[in-house]
């Protein structure tokens, strides 16, 4: 991926992670660059993965600001990766000003595992942001990617407020693209984090990828999610190894709640969420 230029008010973040597996059986980074507006925790290894936590020390990602980040998991290792706080999308002080960028890769090798679960991706009053994320899982390697979005910060009455918000994902496994969705939303076009009458949402992706495990994923995240009223779902799977899952609700608290009952369900089917996700 090519960083777009940025000005000498904004800020450019680079990180790559190489996570593998030690003769002791433990991971470990094997290597590690992190620079600009990515800072890293110590990383922590609890037995089921190594916990690596993102932090970002400018406090979001204001106007004009690149970041780029690449994280690959080879052959036997597991890496969870994670941020202690939300990301906030600042607003801008005029439309003229750039978007802020956010690209990012993750690779996973056969009987690698990674897990991505950043905090609530926050779009403020006039701000703009697009992100584009590429994941690469070979055929045998594990994922449980979460992607959070607020409408908004709603208890400053601002949802729904932002001037542009641009996702777009795309996964290949085994070399074939299995998934690729974008997500656009404008003042014109606010549809995907609105209701029918217009009521601001929270939502969440998440997809899960485990070897011939997405019936089991399937239904245990269905049994689930049937106790969480409050936290619209949908599921599919799109493939025997592939799931795709959505959470929508009025309030980010009930989706962080079904979303932890989730994992902790999932741990049954996928060994290596038993990993503590322990925050700064």
């Amino acid at each position: 991926m090519t960083l777009a230029g940025v000005d000498a008010r904004s800020v450019r973040g680079r990180l790559q992670l190489h996570a593998e597996r030690d003769e002791s059986g433990r991971t470990v980074l094997a290597s590690r660059v992190h620079e600009g507006s990515f800072h890293l925790s110590k990383s922590y290894w609890d037995g089921h993965a190594l916990l690596v936590q993102w932090v970002n020390p400018t406090a979001g990602v204001f106007a004009g600001d690149v970041m780029e980040s690449d994280v690959k998991v080879g052959p036997g290792a597991s890496l969870l990766v994670t941020t202690p706080s939300a990301t906030r999308i600042h607003t801008r002080f005029s439309a003229e000003q750039a978007a802020g960028m956010q690209y990012q890769r993750f690779q996973v090798a056969a009987g690698g595992w990674l897990e991505v679960q950043p905090e609530w991706l926050i779009p403020q009053r006039g701000s703009a942001f697009r992100q584009e994320t590429v994941i690469e899982a070979e055929e045998g390697g594990g994922l449980f990617y979460a992607e959070l979005l607020a409408p908004g910060r709603v208890a400053h009455g601002e949802a729904l407020e932002f001037d542009e918000l641009d996702l777009r994902l795309r996964m290949t496994f085994g070399g074939k693209l299995i998934v690729q969705e974008r997500l656009h939303a404008t003042p014109e076009r606010m549809w995907p984090l609105g209701d029918g009458k217009g009521a601001p949402l929270f939502v969440g992706t998440v997809l899960l990828c485990y070897p011939n495990a997405a019936r089991e994923i399937v239904n245990v995240a269905r049994t689930c999610l049937q106790q969480h009223a409050e936290c619209q779902s949908g599921i599919s799977a799109i493939s025997v190894h592939t799931v795709s899952l959505r959470l929508v609700a009025y309030s980010s608290i009930p989706l962080r709640h079904a979303l932890k009952a989730l994992r902790a369900a999932l741990a049954e089917v996928m060994p290596p969420l038993r990993c503590e996700m322990r925050k700064l």
